[in-house]
């Protein structure tokens, strides 16, 4: 009798929480004076519904769940938000979801409201499409440690996070109602960013082969045998990765002595500002250098197979975060960019 009575509870318990969630969602959308855009609110609706979110989550959560259902319906409906309307979502989500603040967890959350003043008129539709995506899973790692999709991520991690996510949007943009069910519309994650590169191992020529071969004996100091029996087990996106830093070998000398020259980095900024054309912040240029640093180490653990992918989501977070390093530098591209450079040359 006992075990029927809970059984029967479980449905009434749902309802319950599936209301609360509701009106969660319900308010956020009037806070962002979107409430009367029948589309959005009829997709976030839906996206609640079809969560399993409900069960044993905090408050915290919950209201995670609904600002994570705005921002899946603006992937399915493709509705960029007004950089007022995105900076009252990071408000939304900061006041709500956050409670006890640390001073690191402060200074973050303004360097975001920062960044946000600073370059999201100037970002491209993609990216302002995914961007309430990636506020929220910022703050749901703030508040609980994990993003939207379980991935956890430490805190003195969260603004690499956050910078990678901003330089890579394909895979989350990539979501849309013709191709993706309603459920799974938001779990894009980090580990999506890799997912577009989860195909087919190329096929290197023998130039191509013998000119990667040739470069990574020089930086490595391996004997070309064990190089081509170590390229011959990597993935497609190693693959690319190390041809990357190998066809940028002299960029990689040059700014190694540039950053030795010098305790404060300002050759080093220099030079990398003159070559991108745009300024890097103080936290780009230290990211950057430690990337560059260990180039080598990198090079040297992808072939040995080091970079051990921990998680539900296979990621490897010193391996991501010295790749994120290379994008400042240009050392690497970009999933969003090669994508992009190949369906250009269909």
């Amino acid at each position: 009798m006992k075990n029927s009575r809970m059984t029967d509870s479980a449905p009434v318990q749902r309802g319950e929480e599936m209301k609360l969630m509701k009106e969660r969602l319900t308010r956020c959308l009037q806070l962002l004076k979107i409430n009367h855009d029948e589309r959005m609110r009829k997709t976030a609706f839906e996206l609640i519904e079809k969560s399993n979110d409900f069960e044993n989550r905090s408050q915290h959560w919950g209201w995670i769940t609904a600002l994570n259902a705005i921002a899946g319906s603006c992937l399915l409906n493709q509705r960029a938000f007004s950089q007022s309307e995105v900076y009252d979502f990071l408000t939304i989500a900061v006041t709500t979801s956050l409670e006890g603040r640390t001073k690191a967890i402060d200074e973050l959350i303004f360097r975001v409201y920062r960044d946000v003043m600073a370059t999201y008129e100037s970002m491209d539709a993609k990216s302002k499409i995914a961007f309430p995506k990636i506020i929220v899973d910022v703050v749901a790692i703030l508040g609980g440690g994990v993003d939207t999709s379980g991935k956890r991520t430490p805190i003195h991690n969260v603004e690499v996070y956050y910078q990678t996510r901003k330089s890579d949007v394909n895979s989350i943009i990539s979501v849309t109602p013709s191709t993706t069910p309603v459920t799974t519309a938001t779990a894009a994650s980090i580990e999506s960013i890799e997912e577009d590169m989860k195909v087919k191992k190329p096929t290197l020529s023998k130039d191509e082969e013998s000119e990667l071969v040739d470069i990574l004996n020089k930086i490595t100091e391996r004997k070309k045998e064990d190089i081509k029996a170590s390229i011959a087990k990597l993935e497609r996106r190693d693959i690319l990765r190390i041809k990357d830093l190998g066809k940028n070998y002299s960029k990689i000398q040059k700014y190694s002595k540039l950053i030795a020259d010098t305790d404060n980095l300002q050759g080093f900024k220099t030079a990398l500002q003159n070559e991108s054309g745009r300024k890097l912040s103080s936290f780009q240029i230290q990211h950057a250098a430690n990337s560059v640093r260990k180039a080598k180490l990198y090079l040297e653990n992808v072939l040995d197979g080091k970079f051990i992918p921990h998680g539900s989501y296979g990621i490897n977070h010193t391996k991501h975060n010295l790749e994120y390093g290379y994008l400042i530098v240009g050392l690497m591209e970009s999933s969003r960019k090669r994508i992009t450079s190949r369906r250009a040359g269909a």
